[in-house]
């Protein structure tokens, strides 16, 4: 239950923001927390993941992504992104979703962070201007969502014991009856089991599963044949192809 984690605050003083528009140092949460404040992560390069209570969310380069107040996550930033982060005063939340949503970067949404990195983080309160920018921020994230990576984890012991084993080896060849062999259950009632527990096949997930890893690796200078081959594809077009569905751009593209 979110009563469980921690509340913690960012903003001990009352001021509407806190900004971080330094570079992301590498670094992890090892403990589920919750804040009061909302947080805007703008992701310029590398990659940034959230551990949630049902799996893992992720949020690539060139695009923004939104944790409301009071969720409970911990937060991974994959070697050293660039961007920025943005704590928000519970007040400033309402136009925005009650859930973790993932946005594309678009040049409206980018030049308005930049501004916002710009203004005096230790005023007490926004000016009726810095309002205004703030609601046309607001607008164009609304028209601006993107395709979230979320990775759902099963609940049942030994499902989740085989989805662990593949994110630590996403290019294990492993069929579904290998799996289903090693979880001591039928093929068929692994398929209904595992899509009731996190809504998806298994051939979904581990897709996404490979997906979230080739965007760490990428993020860490891998190159493409590189995460190809640690992903176990047999052939880098076919990872490319793979790549290029779930985001819309290549892997080479993307790691520019």
């Amino acid at each position: 239950m979110p009563a469980q984690y921690p509340l913690q605050r960012r903003i001990e003083d009352g001021r509407p923001l806190l900004i971080n528009a330094q570079p992301l140092q590498a670094s992890s949460d090892e403990v589920l927390h919750r804040y009061r404040e909302g947080q805007l992560w703008a992701v310029r390069h590398g990659v940034i993941t959230a551990e949630l209570d049902a799996g893992s969310w992720v949020v690539p380069a060139r695009h923004i992504g939104w944790i409301p107040p009071g969720l409970a996550h911990a937060v991974r930033v994959h070697e050293a992104a660039r961007g920025m982060m943005i704590h928000l005063r519970p007040d400033l939340c309402p136009l925005f979703p009650t859930a973790p949503t993932v946005f594309a970067m678009t040049a409206l949404s980018c030049a308005l962070l930049e501004r916002i990195g710009a203004w005096d983080s230790g005023a007490a309160e926004l000016t009726v201007s810095q309002h205004r920018q703030l609601d046309v921020l607001f607008d164009e994230l609304k028209i601006s969502p993107a395709r979230p990576l979320f990775l759902p984890m099963p609940s049942s012991p030994h499902l989740v014991g085989m989805t662990l084993s593949i994110v630590a080896d996403p290019a294990s060849k492993l069929s579904l009856d290998d799996w289903a062999r090693r979880v001591g259950m039928s093929r068929r009632g692994l398929t209904r089991h595992f899509r009731a527990e996190t809504g998806m096949s298994l051939m979904q997930w581990r897709i996404v599963a490979r997906m979230k890893r080739a965007l760490e690796l990428l993020a860490q200078g891998d190159n493409v044949s590189r995460v190809a081959q640690r992903l176990g594809y047999d052939s880098v077009s076919t990872f490319i192809s793979a790549f290029s569905a779930q985001f819309g751009v290549t892997p080479g593209a993307y790691a520019l």
